[in-house]
């Protein structure tokens, strides 16, 4: 089915019902369905047939009609952050081989000032005061150019965590699917209001907060960056009750709770992507009873691998795993690549069926074909995670433990670099620090831990090393512990391995 079929389905159901709000003001699904329509025919006229579309925007009304009127002409969406560095963006549209740019208002000089220092001449759309109201409110495509279901409309790029990022292409089949999949983990009712505070450029956050809530007769509500006590009382005006997020953005919310002494109020679920939300911090949320969820995902999958119910079972054996999602397979895989059969606990390099599963990798890099055999082998796909899988069937639980570039096993026993974290940071003269998981100059694994000191601080590396002898098992000791300037973080506030490994392998 194509994408825009699914939402006609969805909106023909929904008419009254608001699809997003945005600047208190709340969009039916019968008028969007009409917005949709009317785009599609002025981009057909304006844009071309089969356009590539750089989206370099905020989260904005314009982004949700645009994405699916581009693909009503076969166009296909690339969004790009708009907090990139100026030098990632230019990469990004050359590779992506974009031929247009879409930008909200606010980005518009920005965006210019991009393409001139790169000399590309690629023009500008302002999606914000494309309206296309001398249009049909039924957009009938041309008969010369009917989407298939199979074709490309969505190219997202990797995270780029452990090797370069690439971009990977996506069909109206397999998001349609990602959109289905994840109804019994939400539990979701038309009366649902999901919020992020995530650019929507983040596949977590298109799919989860965009694309999921729209095909399924729910409502988006826009975030327009308020703050403090007036973002609080925004949540409950927009009688929002999902929120999706990154661990450090929930952080940073319960702060804001307690600096204005107010509560979350009727909040249904927490949904975290990008990261392990902090025990206490979970605590916190249960002390609200607010269910806090985490998902895990990859980019080429369009983040929809695995995820804890936003409603716990109180029954559930496992109740820290994620559940299967509907449609797809999971095994781990020894040493040898060979299967580890059996329903008991299990770990190993996971592999996933999944119909979400990217198509393949493009762009303009010889190393497409090489890279797209590396991650897709028959039907699976595998994603260079480590992960523990219980049981089987419909009692089937899954772990992620982490990429297996970022692990080290010490005896059979994975060892959590968070826990050697924990202890670091708590040194006293300690502004920051991250164990991680390096190369020696032997070429072999080794932790080892790099360290912010404070500016007034004397520790050396035997003191810490002397600490941690008292705090840690030996299979958990550093190697060595070097100190640097700054942590480098990820989306989600966690140390970023693949840059400190790279900083540092050889070195120790």
């Amino acid at each position: 089915m194509l994408i825009n079929q699914q939402f006609l389905t969805v909106a023909n159901k929904n008419l009254a019902r608001p699809a997003f709000r945005y600047l208190g003001k709340e969009t039916s699904y019968a008028d969007l369905r009409a917005q949709i329509s009317r785009l599609s025919y002025l981009y057909q006229n304006e844009l071309g047939l089969s356009p590539r579309v750089a989206f370099f925007t905020r989260n904005a009304p314009a982004v949700i009609t645009s994405f699916f009127a581009i693909s009503n002409i076969r166009g296909i969406t690339i969004p790009l952050d708009p907090d990139a560095s100026p030098e990632s963006v230019i990469a990004w549209l050359k590779e992506s081989q974009a031929t247009h740019v879409a930008v909200t208002s606010d980005l518009a000089s920005k965006a210019r000032e991009i393409l001139s220092h790169a000399h590309l001449s690629l023009p500008l759309v302002e999606i914000e005061k494309k309206h296309g109201g001398e249009y049909d409110t039924s957009f009938t495509t041309s008969s010369d150019n009917q989407p298939t279901e199979k074709d490309s409309i969505l190219l997202l790029r990797s995270s780029g965590a452990t090797e370069k990022p690439h971009l990977c292409s996506f069909s109206h089949k397999q998001l349609g699917h990602a959109a289905t999949c994840l109804r019994s983990s939400y539990h979701i009712n038309v009366n649902d209001r999901y919020f992020t505070q995530m650019s929507w450029s983040h596949p977590f956050s298109w799919v989860h907060a965009l694309l999921f809530p729209i095909l399924n007769g729910a409502t988006i509500v826009i975030d327009h960056g308020l703050e403090g006590a007036e973002f609080l009382n925004f949540l409950i005006e927009s009688r929002v009750n999902r929120l999706l997020g990154t661990p450090g953005q929930f952080f940073k919310i319960l702060l804001n709770c307690s600096t204005e002494k107010k509560a979350l109020i009727g909040i249904k679920s927490i949904t975290v992507g990008g990261g392990q939300m902090a025990t206490n911090v979970q605590a916190v949320f249960k002390r609200m009873k607010i269910p806090v969820a985490h998902c895990y995902g990859q980019t080429e999958a369009l983040w929809t691998l695995s995820m804890q119910d936003t409603v716990p079972d109180e029954n559930d054996e496992f109740p820290e795993m994620h559940k299967p999602l509907a449609g797809m397979k999971y095994k781990v895989l020894d040493a040898n690549g060979d299967q580890i059969e059996g329903s008991e606990s299990r770990t190993g390099l996971l592999a996933v069926t999944t119909p979400t599963m990217l198509n393949r990798y493009e762009g303009t890099s010889k190393d497409l074909e090489k890279a797209t055999k590396g991650v897709i082998r028959g039907t699976w796909l595998y994603t260079g995670d480590m992960a523990q899988l219980e049981g089987e069937g419909e009692t089937l639980r899954i772990l992620p433990l982490g990429r297996k570039v970022d692990l080290i096993e010490v005896d059979g026993e994975i060892i959590s670099m968070p826990e050697i974290t924990a202890v670091l940071k708590s040194i006293s003269g300690v502004d920051d620090a991250a164990a991680f998981v390096t190369l020696t100059g032997r070429g072999e694994k080794a932790i080892a831990g790099a360290v912010v000191k404070a500016a007034t601080s004397t520790l050396t590396d035997k003191s810490i090393l002397a600490f941690l002898q008292q705090k840690l098992h030996d299979s958990r000791l550093p190697r060595a512990i070097v100190f640097t300037d700054h942590i480098p973080k990820d989306l989600a506030g966690s140390p970023n391995y693949s840059k400190l490994r790279g900083q540092f392998s050889g070195t120790i």
